[in-house]
Order: C-alpha cells, then sequence, then structure tokens
C-alpha cells in the first residue's frame, strides 16, 4: 500500500485537485469546498497566521483523506484552529486511516510547537453516534447545533406558535416583500446593498471587501443563495446561505436598525425553508449560537442565548456538533480550565 501526502504549501494546485476531487465523489458540506475554506480562511487572516500545513493524504494515488490545518497564534501559544476557532475535522474516506492521519497531525503540530490543536465535525459529515476524536486523545468539547428539517409536511405548522404567528404577520403584510437572488439570476447590486446594510447593522467594516466578493463567487457558482426583505421597497433584512449536494448551512445576515421593531428574520429564513425544500435541500444548519447551555470551551451570552432560542422556533431537532481539543501544552490547558472556572461560574446561582 503506497501512501502519500501532498502539503498545500508545497504544492496547492495538485493539493486543491485531490480536494476537489475528493469533494465531488463524496457530494460534501459546503463547508468542505474550496471556495468557502479559502472564504474561511481570508476571514481568518484577523487572527495572527503563523503557517498552513493542510495536506492530502493518498493510498495508492487514491485521495483517501483531506485534512485542513492552519496555524495560528493566540497570544503567546501557537495554536491549530481556523479564525480563533475549530477546524473543520479531517475528511475520510477509509476510516481505518484515521489513526495515521492523526498521528501524523500531532507530528506536525508538535514539530510546529502548537500548543493545542482544535477539530469540530461537520454534522452533515457524521460516521457515528459518538466523538470520535476521543480515541485520538482529544478532550470532548462538544455542544449542540439545531437543524431545520425540511422533511415536515408542513413547514409552518412545525415552527413554534409564536414564530407562526410572526411569519404570517410579515407574509401576508404587502408592505413586506421577500426576494432572492441565486445562480440562475445573480444580481451584484442586491449583493452590494447586503454588503452596505451588513456594514450598517455592524456599525463598522467587519471584515474585508474581497470576503464579500467571495460570497458573491460562491453565489454565482450556484453554492450560494442570498434572501432579502423589503419593507415599503428598502431593504430591511438579507440572509446568505451556502448550500451542496442537498446541504445548507446558514452564513451570514444583516438586518437593518431602523426597523428593529418588526421580527424580519422569522419570515426570511422561513421563506429561506421554502425555496430549499423546492430544490431538494433536505436540512439546514442554523450554525452556532444555537446550543442552549454554556459547556467548556462555549460560553454564551445573553445574546447569543436568544439568537438560539430563535432559531429553535423553527421545525428541527438538535444534532450533537462533536468537538475536541487536544493539548499538548499543560500551560494552555491550565489556562482554559481557569477560563472555564471564571465564566462557567457566572451562570451558576448565588447561595
Amino acid at each position: 500500500m503506497a501512501q502519500k501526502i501532498i502539503f498545500k504549501e508545497q504544492d496547492e494546485k495538485k493539493f486543491w485537485d485531490y480536494w476537489q476531487e475528493f469533494a465531488s465523489e463524496n457530494n460534501v458540506s459546503p463547508r468542505y469546498l474550496r471556495h468557502y475554506i479559502e472564504w474561511k480562511l481570508k476571514i481568518a487572516a484577523r487572527v495572527p497566521f503563523v503557517a498552513d500545513k493542510s495536506f492530502v493524504y493518498l493510498v495508492n494515488n487514491k485521495i483517501t483523506a483531506c485534512v485542513l490545518l492552519p496555524l495560528e497564534r493566540d497570544k503567546k501559544n501557537i495554536v491549530a484552529s481556523l479564525d480563533g476557532d475549530y477546524i473543520f475535522s479531517p475528511l475520510f474516506s477509509d476510516i481505518s486511516l484515521r489513526k495515521e492521519v492523526f498521528a501524523l497531525i500531532d507530528k506536525i503540530a508538535q514539530e510546529n510547537k502548537a500548543a493545542k490543536i482544535m477539530f469540530a465535525e461537520d454534522i452533515f459529515e457524521l460516521k457515528n453516534n459518538y466523538n470520535y476524536l476521543q480515541k485520538y486523545d482529544y478532550l470532548d468539547t462538544s455542544i449542540l447545533s439545531f437543524v431545520i428539517n425540511l422533511e415536515a409536511p408542513n413547514l409552518l405548522g412545525a415552527c413554534r406558535k409564536g414564530h407562526r404567528q410572526s411569519i404570517e404577520k410579515i407574509i401576508n403584510d404587502k408592505n413586506f416583500s421577500v426576494f432572492f437572488t441565486d445562480s440562475a439570476n445573480p444580481s451584484h447590486d442586491l449583493h452590494k446593498d447586503y454588503v452596505e446594510l451588513h456594514h450598517k447593522a455592524s456599525g463598522k467594516m467587519t471584515r474585508s471587501l474581497e470576503t464579500f466578493d467571495m460570497q458573491f463567487e460562491r453565489l454565482k457558482e450556484g453554492k450560494a443563495v442570498l434572501f432579502g426583505l423589503k419593507y415599503k421597497g428598502k431593504n430591511a433584512a438579507f440572509a446568505y446561505f451556502d448550500v451542496n449536494a442537498g446541504k445548507a448551512t446558514y452564513s451570514s445576515g444583516a438586518d437593518d436598525p431602523d426597523y428593529d421593531k418588526f421580527f424580519l428574520y422569522h419570515a426570511l429564513l422561513y421563506k429561506a425553508m421554502e425555496y430549499f425544500k423546492n430544490t431538494g435541500v433536505k436540512y439546514i444548519d442554523t450554525n452556532q449560537p444555537s446550543s442552549p447551555s454554556a459547556q467548556f470551551d462555549y460560553y454564551s451570552d445573553k445574546k447569543q442565548l436568544n439568537i438560539a432560542f430563535f432559531k429553535r422556533g423553527f421545525g428541527g431537532d438538535f444534532r450533537p456538533q462533536f468537538r475536541g481539543i487536544k493539548y499538548l501544552s499543560r500551560e494552555a490547558f491550565e489556562k482554559d480550565a481557569l477560563n472555564f472556572k471564571e465564566k462557567y461560574a457566572v451562570t451558576i446561582p448565588p447561595l
């Protein structure tokens, strides 16, 4: 059995050729598409970058594993992370190779003096009903993610009562209209409106314009859809979704604070649900925050918990988002443990 490793930093073209071959053959989640990964890496540029040790693993010249492995600096420590957060877990066509691939990841991390490695499984890529990362000495830091089920016979009926009322109020009001732009009718003007509203809602430019351009490129390729909501002819809210192989993820939203008295996202997401159901998508991953409580390395504030509660109002169910951290430095572990002690204690009511 002849094994071969191709590192992205050594031969980027060949690396992406094999990665895209794997993605195409295995109908991966949109998070594992090249342009989505490059977008996330571009956003991650705001975190001090050390090196990109991503690689593909071949057996007998056949792609069998894809590993995203950026190294970043967290203050004084080097960490295998993505934008300071968890990296999408490696993909395998043959899970018997996990042991040797994870041993290689450890070797790379140690050679680069990384203090810890952080991986999270995409909920659309789960091959087990348990956190397999624990087999390779990762500390389980799993949380819950909420997935909207589009197989429900009645999408509106599956929603929480309050959501149904808010949705009906908007869609029955002629002052409101919902629209979308996708690869069949790509509108750069609408995309530009989304960017401008994103900046207005944030009160500043939160990321580079190039990252917004990359979103529109995914839209033109049929890998993203932008939904919008107008009130009396003016843009009130937008929501971007990434999609591939019948799987959709909620990626980004922006709403005009001038219309904060309306429940804009209820109707906007509902119309997105209808659209995706008609195109054959079965589930939408709402992304974090959607977990209902704190967990080691996951500390939601009141605003995030409210967002999570909002997402759970649509018909769907919780799925485990398996995550794990492998500590290669006791100092890094003790720092995170102290952080957990301090932040989680806030949720415990005083005696």
